[in-house]
């Protein structure tokens, strides 16, 4: 991932947070579509958004309909990143991740792909252990020039505004100035998801 800019040039697998966020977002299929190739979510990863159809959540139900059209596959984890992905399910708890996260991570791996994952955790224990492992979040992808070009400075900050405040997106601290600024203060005050000390800075801006 570049310090300054993410450049989604790579085959991008996506874990299910991501998707949430994605499809929260109302521009999925304009994202995809600026990205010219389909994007990956692991078979593991797509029966966690499918079991929570029967809690009422809806990200499934717009993930299918981009399957349908082309825009995402979903790929089973061959056999050649099996044992990465056990050894990120099983040991103790601070060094292990759910079932979706450590499958985006061992296909990744295997694809020669970027992961695009949003949970801190997974994060962290990606740079430890495949450092040169590209990853990056919803965020970058959102933020990167490919999606600008694509979306207007209201679309994308509608975007971002029903990703922070529909899917609670996480934010990596090093883009909340970015993100803020895409928001505008209004919308930023709105997003209980972002962090108190960030809402609290538009307030005094007033």
């Amino acid at each position: 991932m570049d310090p300054v800019r993410f450049r989604p040039e790579s085959p991008l697998v996506a874990d299910a947070s991501v998707w949430i966020n994605l499809i929260a977002g109302g521009r999925a299929l304009d994202i995809l579509r600026a990205l010219g190739r389909p994007m990956i979510i692991s078979n593991i990863a797509f029966g966690e958004l499918e079991r929570g159809r029967d809690k009422g959540r809806s990200a499934a139900n717009g993930l299918a309909a981009l399957i349908d059209t082309g825009h995402v596959t979903v790929v089973d984890l061959p056999p050649a990143a099996e044992d990465v992905y056990l050894s990120l399910v099983a040991g103790r708890a601070n060094q292990t991740l759910d079932d979706g996260e450590a499958a985006t991570l061992a296909l990744a791996l295997d694809l020669g792909a970027t992961a695009l994952i949003d949970e801190r955790k997974a994060i962290g224990i990606a740079a430890t252990r495949f450092p040169t492992l590209n990853v990056a979040t919803t965020t970058d992808l959102l933020l990167s020039d490919r999606i600008r070009s694509v979306l207007t400075p209201a679309d994308l900050s509608d975007a971002l505004f029903a990703t922070l405040a529909e899917a609670r997106m996480r934010v990596p601290d090093h883009l909340l100035d970015e993100v803020c600024a895409c928001l505008g203060p209004d919308k930023t005050l709105l997003c209980p998801s972002l962090p108190a000390r960030v809402r609290s800075a538009q307030k005094s801006d007033f």
